[in-house]
């Protein structure tokens, strides 16, 4: 192994000091923040999610040291924010409680909600938002409603409620992220997940079964699943950070999780390959014991691939590439043809930097022939439907005046999705949209929509 240069070495020391269990002494971070200075290191800090730990630990210091509080107070707002945020957490809960009870269904708790009850001080774990896991998209969207409707919720409009479909195991499965109202400080973000968690670009992580129950109510994910759930997470994101391997340490410190289980989820979703690189960080960063470490080793890592995650901050290109080759391994067993084609489609797709936007359509007399017909969208787990509220997608032709001609286009064909009774979808040569338990999406996956389907689409509100 290369030895690290100097600048690797100052942000190993900050990745130790933001450890549960540091590697290195306080003194070696403090002269990485020296070296660094206030604001580099605050940001490099800041990406490791682990705000709060590091600065109590820097309190000290910072009192007699101008650099490390420089350092303390540019992440100072944001360790506030995140007290604020635990101490309406419960309060949240039990809303979410309430809820499960009234709609009587099961509702899972997971990901950082499933991490902090696996440390001994809860407080220093950043979170960023209230996951929750429903068995299916139909409770998912009494969820969501319930947010919306009486709570105020809306959609979060840089992360747009989406589905796959997997044909072969029946399956729907998605997300809908919602953003409390701006006047209500004392409501969490909530991103809901339905049917199974999405792995990268077309695999699923196999944990249906975990979002059933015998009762109604609130529920936390089991330790082995909701590690699996951080894992991927990270492996999403193509990047490490000190809340990642602190979480893999906190359960590897629990005397009843599961390895055996926990290593086969991973396997059974081609992430253990990536685990490998978090296990590795771990190791560089935490002072394991030897019962740690015993654990550690009886996880598998499988050679692959995947580029390293570059170590101070998340990497497009590297993300692309590693992607792609989790999509060639997660459809092998499909046959090479089909590997090679959704990998393709992975990179294709990765490669851009997506932004929604909407295409203008022709426009009266002696305009141009329309563009060519959308694509239908396929429903498969490699295709991501995202769903554009109507509402946001007039906001894209605002200004525009009657946004285009149109007018007497065919009326789209409609079709009742057969995995999902509430999922009607309306295709027509401007594009696809949806009627969702009464509510209108328009569908994409490039993230740009033709002016004649959104003039469709909200026509159809009425």
């Amino acid at each position: 192994m290369a030895r690290k240069n100097g600048r690797e070495q100052h942000l190993s020391a900050l990745r130790s000091l933001s450890s549960m269990q540091p590697r290195e002494p306080l003194e070696r971070g403090v002269e990485a923040i020296r070296a660094l200075g206030a604001t580099e290191a605050a940001e490099f800090l800041d990406a490791l999610r682990m705000r709060t730990l590091v600065s109590r630990r820097l309190a000290g210091v910072a009192e007699t040291d101008p650099v490390v509080r420089e350092c303390v107070s540019v992440l100072s707002g944001k360790v506030e924010r995140l007290r604020f945020m635990h101490e309406v957490l419960e309060t949240n809960l039990r809303r979410v409680e309430d809820m499960a009870l009234d709609l009587g269904i099961p509702v899972f708790g997971g990901k950082g909600i499933g991490a902090h009850t696996m440390y001994p001080d809860r407080s220093v774990r950043d979170f960023n938002d209230i996951d929750l896991f429903l068995r299916d998209r139909a409770d998912a969207a009494k969820v969501a409603t319930e947010l919306r409707v009486v709570h105020g919720y809306r959609y979060q409009q840089y992360e747009l409620p989406w589905f796959k479909v997997d044909p072969r195991e029946r399956v729907v499965y998605g997300q809908i992220a919602l953003v409390a109202p701006p006047d209500r400080p004392d409501l969490l973000n909530v991103d809901i997940h339905f049917g199974d968690y999405s792995v990268r670009h077309c695999g699923r992580l196999g944990i249906a079964d975990a979002f059933w129950a015998d009762k109604p109510g609130f529920h936390v994910l089991a330790p082995e699943e909701n590690l699996a759930c951080i894992v991927n997470n990270a492996a999403g994101d193509y990047f490490v950070t000190a809340k990642d391997t602190n979480d893999v340490l906190m359960a590897l410190s629990l005397p009843g999780f599961d390895t055996a289980r926990f290593a086969d989820l991973l396997q059974g979703a081609h992430l253990d390959g990536f685990f490998g690189f978090i296990a590795a960080t771990l190791r560089g960063s935490t002072a394991l014991t030897a019962e740690q470490e015993r654990r550690l080793r009886e996880i598998p890592v499988r050679p692959t691939l995947e580029p390293r995650p570059r170590p101070d901050t998340a990497d497009w290109n590297r993300r692309c590439l590693g992607t792609t080759v989790h999509a060639f391994a997660t459809r092998r067993e499909y046959g090479v043809v089909s590997a090679v084609r959704v990998a393709a489609d992975a990179f294709s797709y990765y490669r851009k930097r997506l932004k929604l936007t909407a295409a203008p359509a022709p426009a009266g007399a002696g305009a141009p022939a329309r563009r060519e017909a959308a694509k239908a969208i396929e429903l498969n787990p490699w295709t991501c439907v995202r769903l554009v509220p109507v509402d946001l997608a007039l906001e894209l032709v605002a200004g525009r005046g009657g946004f285009g001609g149109g007018g007497g286009a065919a009326a789209p064909s409609v079709a009742t999705l057969d995995l999902d009774p509430g999922i009607e979808r309306f295709e027509s040569p401007a594009g696809t949209y949806f009627r969702i338990d009464g509510e209108v999406f328009i569908g994409t996956v490039d993230y740009v929509l033709d002016e004649e389907v959104i003039r469709q689409a909200a026509g159809s509100t009425g």
